[in-house]
């Protein structure tokens, strides 16, 4: 990989974290700058506008999502074990969860607020996990429409609980409701 290359990677590393913990809007371009240690100047020759940066940020996130969803399809030999298993990375990521939100449900609520063409990017990456749930929900024998609809529902009420945990901070309110969305999976079609 080239220096240039390596630099632009650091850079969109850098602002994925940034953006998550601290806001697109909050994060200033020097937040950016002590983050990565590199100077306005470096950063603005790979990324002319923070726009920029964010764009480069969600697609970081797809290529991210779009991997490890792949991989769960090869690690986890039924539709039940990944769902579980998707349910079980709440679980894994659940002080940050309870500190930050969502990664993606926080900056779709911050970016929606301002400009749609922005907030797009949002909805690319909810597209993307909203279409592999449904995948899972089909093989457990739903059909299309409901499938779809338990992808709503389940990805809705793991947001929901993103955004509870992060106002509650309360472990035990985040587990509760952990239980309550594996029981959601754990009920099949009447087939």
């Amino acid at each position: 990989m080239k220096q240039g290359e390596l630099t632009r990677n650091k850079i969109i590393a850098s602002c994925n974290e940034l953006f998550y913990q601290y806001g697109f809007y909050r994060t200033a371009f020097s937040d950016i700058v002590k983050a990565t240690g590199l100077s306005k100047g470096n950063i603005t020759y790979h990324f002319k506008t923070k726009d920029d940066i964010l764009v480069a940020v969600f697609e970081l996130r797809k290529k991210v999502i779009k991997k490890m969803l792949t991989s769960w399809q090869h690690e986890f030999s039924n539709a039940e074990a990944r769902l579980n298993h998707f349910i079980s990375s709440l679980i894994s990521g659940k002080q940050k969860l309870i500190k930050f939100g969502c990664p993606n449900g926080s900056m779709a609520y911050e970016l929606g607020k301002f400009e749609s063409n922005i907030s797009e990017l949002s909805k690319s990456v909810f597209e993307i996990i909203q279409q592999w749930l449904s995948l899972q929900f089909q093989s457990l024998g739903y059909d299309v429409a409901q499938s779809n609809n338990k992808a709503i529902e389940l990805y809705t009420r793991a947001q929901g609980l993103s955004v509870l945990a992060q106002a509650y901070r309360d472990d035990s309110f985040f587990e509760d409701q952990i239980e309550q969305l594996r029981k959601l999976i754990n009920k099949h079609p009447n087939l």
